[in-house]
């Protein structure tokens, strides 16, 4: 039998890096919301570095998988 989705994989794939790119996302933001309760500045200035330099860059990338991942779906 034919396999007709042939595609699936990408799509399973890019629905993965998506929720545990939230999660880290989620993560990320309680350990900031805490540090800053706590008021431990280092810390939040630390996290907001790690935010701006590597968070943006991972999104998008993680944007142009579950896009890449979309339009290979929408054309099958």
């Amino acid at each position: 039998m034919k396999n007709f989705y042939h595609h699936d994989w990408l799509l399973r794939f890019a629905s993965k890096v998506f929720k545990y790119f939230l999660l880290s996302l989620f993560g990320l933001l309680v350990a900031l919301l805490f540090s800053a309760i706590v008021g431990f500045s280092p810390l939040i200035t630390l996290l907001m570095a790690l935010l701006e330099q590597y968070f943006m860059k991972s999104a998008i990338t993680v944007l142009c998988i579950v896009g890449v991942a979309v339009v290979l779906e929408s054309i099958r």
